[in-house]
C-alpha cells in the first residue's frame, strides 16, 4: 500500500473535482429550471457562459495535478485521469454551444442542445468517479459522493445566478426561484440520505473512525454547514421569494453557495483520507 498524501497534497484533486461538480451541476439546475419554469433563453446562456468559465478553472486545475497523488490506496491512475480531462475539454466546448442556441437558435434546438451538454456533463462526472475510485474504495464510492455534491453545489449557483436574473428580467415570475429553492432542498436531502445510508453500511471501525476521530470537520462541516446551515438558508431564501422580496433572496443565495461548499470540499476530503463515500 502507497503512503497517503497530505491534505495539503490532496486539495488540488479536491479542488477540481468541487469545481467540475460546481460546473456540471449548474448547467444541469439552469436547464431544468428552464423546462419547468421557462426562465428564457438569456438565463440559460449566461449561466452555460459561466459553467464554462468555472469547468475551464476546473479544468486548469485537473490538467496540473501531479501525475503521482496517492490517494487512500495507491495513485490515481494516469490513462483515467487523462480521459477525465479531456471530456472535460468536450465539456466546455458543449457548454459554449449551448450558449450560441441560446442566444440564435430556435427553443427546441435549445432544449436539445442543453440536454446533450448535461449528458456529456454526466459523463464527466462518471469518469472522474472512475479516475479517482480505484485509488481509494472504488468507483461506486467515488459516485455516491460526487453525484450528490454535484447536484447540490450546482442547485445552489443556479439559484444564485437565478436571483441575479431578475435584474434583467424584472417583470419574471418568481415561481422559477421558489422552484429553484426545492431543488436545493432536494438535493441535499439526497445528500442526507446518502451519508446515513453509507454510516449504516460502513463497518464500525470506519463509522467510529468517521464520528470520532474525524468528528469536528464531518459534524461541524459536512453536516453543519453543508447540511442543516444549508437547509436554514434556503428555507429563509423561500420565504424571500414567497413576498417577492429579490434582494434579501440573492443574499440569501450567496451565502449558500459558501455554505454548501464548505459542506462539500471537507467531504471529499474526508472520503480521500477515510475511504467512507460522505
Amino acid at each position: 500500500m502507497s503512503a497517503a498524501a497530505s491534505l495539503p497534497t490532496l486539495a488540488p484533486i479536491a479542488g477540481y473535482l468541487t469545481l467540475l461538480e460546481l460546473s456540471v451541476g449548474t448547467a444541469a439546475a439552469a436547464y431544468l429550471i428552464d423546462q419547468v419554469g421557462t426562465v428564457g433563453r438569456g438565463y440559460v446562456g449566461s449561466t452555460a457562459i459561466i459553467s464554462a468559465l468555472v469547468g475551464g478553472i476546473a479544468l486548469w486545475i485537473g490538467a496540473n495535478v501531479p501525475a503521482d497523488v496517492t490517494l487512500l490506496h495507491s495513485p490515481i491512475q494516469n490513462a483515467a485521469m487523462s480521459d477525465l480531462i479531456h471530456w472535460s475539454f468536450g465539456y466546455i466546448g458543449a457548454l459554449l454551444v449551448l450558449a450560441f442556441f441560446s442566444w440564435e437558435g430556435t427553443d427546441a434546438a435549445r432544449r436539445v442542445v442543453g440536454a446533450a451538454t448535461l449528458l456529456v456533463g454526466a459523463v464527466c462526472i462518471g469518469k472522474a468517479a472512475v479516475a479517482v475510485g480505484p485509488a481509494i474504495t472504488g468507483t461506486p464510492g467515488a459516485l455516491a459522493v460526487l453525484a450528490p455534491a454535484t447536484l447540490v453545489t450546482g442547485a445552489a449557483l443556479a439559484g444564485m445566478l437565478l436571483g441575479h436574473y431578475y435584474l434583467v428580467a424584472p417583470s419574471l415570475s418568481f415561481r422559477p426561484l421558489r422552484q429553484m429553492v426545492r431543488f436545493v432542498i432536494g438535493a441535499v436531502a439526497v445528500e442526507a440520505l446518502v451519508v446515513i445510508g453509507v454510516l449504516v453500511a460502513a463497518a464500525p471501525s470506519a463509522r467510529t473512525q468517521m464520528l470520532t476521530t474525524y468528528a469536528l470537520p464531518f459534524w461541524l462541516l459536512v453536516i453543519g454547514a453543508g447540511m442543516l446551515f444549508t437547509v436554514g438558508v434556503t428555507l429563509l431564501t423561500a420565504h424571500f421569494a414567497r413576498i417577492r422580496a429579490n434582494q434579501p433572496a440573492t443574499a440569501m443565495l450567496y451565502v449558500l453557495i459558501i455554505s454548501v461548499l464548505m459542506g462539500v470540499v471537507p467531504a471529499h476530503l474526508l472520503f480521500f483520507v477515510t475511504g467512507t463515500p460522505v
